[in-house]
């Protein structure tokens, strides 16, 4: 066994799948050969000859009776009772054919009536069952012989039992105006037994029960208890029956084949409780246990040794791991060492080679937390000198409220409303999150606008356009203003001519909120342009803090601002044309989580 603890566990599990699998297949090759053999010979031979038997008895007796229906059908005196109009002579005819049919009824056991109904709503019968199946004339196709009506009680007319009505239609055969039509029906009530026969079905052994059915699936006899006329209450009625099908019922699963009957346009029915039909394989479930048992006693030796020679390195392994998860070995630098198969010492040296790696990745990392923590310490130091030299925004705010009233009361319009325009914008920076509706931002933009109006003198014109769903967009904060005041700044003012600025905005098919700013100034030159396309077109690295000219770093700002929080597909666009203006087009998707308050 010293070479086996030396194999890859895939080897030994191969040594092991191999025997399991020899022993299985030993095991179903038995069972099944058993199996097939004695299940073909106690069930589907013996119900085949029973089934076979029964439509041979059936197709007998359908003969018999077809043969009788046509020796009635064809005699002169029943066709000229049928067609005869003088009352004298059809009486005699009466009288003739009742003989004629009590003959005829005791030429086959089992026919309870024999009626002749006549189109003429005359008619004959042996036990008054006319009044009954004269009705039923009309179920019976033209020309068809011993046609299978279906089955009924009539009260105690045959008995308190169900029974069998065929029926023939009756065409007139003598020469004359009346040639080949139809002329009435003759019926025959039988009992069910008269078709199949006195045959007894002895199944017993499997419990198997036989149903002869008709076309309606009702059961016209069976060797069970089961009731005349009734309908099997596990019969898949949607679909046909075939053979072998398997069906559950009241929790047990049964065994049905079927067998067409055309001689009523019905069916013999096969039904075998399964489990009861594998009654017989108890022997060959001993047997089998027994085999099973042999083989596990087998595979017991070499498999408890395959199991030890995984599990006790494993067992070393998980112990040194444990300890090394509570921080006990990291200290010392132990290491493990196992003999064994191949995986394990793989494992061991590679488990080795980790601690070895982890040693060094924390010491590596005290050090760059320590350089992080005084890089952290300076920047909140910076940004905490910044504050302090920071005018208040509130205190501002409230200052440009007090010189806004002071320009009121010495009627300083111009005054008035800048400082009440810059007092907005200085309140709509400081309130709120960091979205807001676009709605509110054109606000904020108005007031901007309103202020670089009085500053130019009125030298350009704004015109705002912006649907309904377009101003109730969620959009970020102070978005619009840095692309007017580029506009105003390095578009408009440049041009000496008035210029116009458009704004305009609305919401796309795909819910996306399309912004275009406008304006007809002095447009950009083709490589500055390019050179913004492709600072635009950079990955995100951060927001840009300083370097290059203000109006770009705006510019690329307000995009990574708008990718971060809709996306790669949202952005910024540009374009210009030297000396005729500047477009640019903002694309601004649905927030992707909630604001933050």
């Amino acid at each position: 066994m010293a070479y086996l603890r030396k194999l890859s566990i895939r080897s030994q599990l191969f040594i092991l799948a191999g025997a399991a699998i020899f022993v299985i297949l030993a095991i179903i090759l038995h069972t099944y050969s058993m199996m097939s053999g004695m299940i073909t010979r106690s069930h589907e031979e013996y119900v085949k000859q029973t089934v076979t038997e029964m439509k041979k008895n059936v197709t007998s007796n359908m003969d018999v009776i077809s043969r009788l229906m046509q020796n009635i059908s064809y005699s002169v005196d029943v066709q000229s009772y049928l067609v005869e109009k003088d009352e004298l002579p059809r009486y005699e005819l009466f009288k003739k054919n009742s003989r004629f049919l009590t003959s005829q009824r005791e030429a086959k056991d089992g026919i309870l009536d024999i009626v002749i109904s006549g189109n003429n709503d005359v008619g004959i019968d042996i036990n008054g069952g006319n009044r009954y199946l004269s009705p039923m004339k009309k179920l019976v196709p033209d020309k068809s012989n011993a046609y299978y009506v279906g089955m009924q009680q009539f009260g105690t007319l045959y008995g308190s039992g169900t029974v069998l009505i065929l029926a023939s239609s009756i065409g007139y055969v003598q020469p004359g105006e009346l040639f080949n039509t139809n002329i009435g029906t003759i019926f025959f009530i039988i009992d069910p037994k008269a078709l199949v026969g006195d045959t007894e079905y002895d199944l017993k052994k499997t419990n198997t029960q036989i149903y002869l059915l008709d076309r309606d699936y009702k059961v016209i006899t069976s060797n069970s208890s089961t009731k005349m006329g009734s309908i099997l209450p596990y019969l898949p009625l949607d679909s046909p029956i075939s053979n072998n099908q398997m069906v559950k019922w009241q929790d047990k699963l049964y065994v049905m084949q079927s067998e067409s009957l055309a001689d009523i346009d019905g069916s013999i029915l096969s039904v075998a409780p399964k489990d009861e039909l594998l009654a017989n394989l108890l022997d060959i479930r001993r047997q089998e246990l027994f085999i099973l048992a042999i083989g596990l006693l087998v595979l017991g030796i070499p498999f408890m040794f395959i199991i030890n020679n995984i599990l006790r390195p494993l067992k070393k392994m998980i112990f040194f791991m444990t300890s090394v998860k509570q921080g006990e070995n990291l200290e010392y630098r132990k290491r493990i060492s196992l003999k064994g198969y191949m995986e394990i010492s793989i494992m061991a040296f590679e488990f080795n080679s980790m601690l070895d790696e982890i040693e060094q990745l924390t010491r590596r990392l005290i050090e760059t937390n320590t350089r992080l923590y005084g890089t952290e310490l300076e920047k909140k130091k910076s940004e905490l000198a910044f504050l302090r030299s920071q005018i208040n925004p509130h205190f501002l705010y409230n200052t440009l409220e007090a010189i806004t009233g002071m320009a009121a009361v010495e009627g300083q319009s111009k005054i008035k409303t800048m400082t009440r325009s810059l007092s907005s914008i200085f309140r709509y920076s400081i309130k709120g999150g960091d979205v807001v509706p676009l709605r509110e931002e054109i606000k904020m933009v108005e007031s901007f606008i309103q202020i670089q109006q009085i500053r130019f003198v009125d030298r350009f014109s704004v015109q705002y356009n912006f649907t309904e769903d377009a101003l109730d967009f969620i959009i970020p904060k102070m978005i619009l203003q840095p692309l007017v005041e580029n506009a105003i700044y390095h578009g408009l003012e440049p041009n000496l001519s008035s210029g116009l600025l458009r704004l305009q905005g609305s919401v796309n098919e795909q819910g996306q909120l399309n912004l275009l700013l406008e304006d007809n100034g002095v447009g950009i030159a083709p490589n500055r342009l390019e050179q913004i396309r492709g600072m635009l077109a950079e990955p995100l690295s951060g927001f840009m803090q300083g370097g290059g000219e203000q109006s770009s770093i705006g510019l690329v700002n307000v995009n990574n601002r708008i990718q971060i929080m809709f996306g790669n597909d949202c952005g910024m666009q540009i374009e210009s044309i030297l000396g005729k203006g500047t477009q640019v087009r903002l694309i601004i998707g649905m927030r992707r989580s909630e604001p933050d308050a």
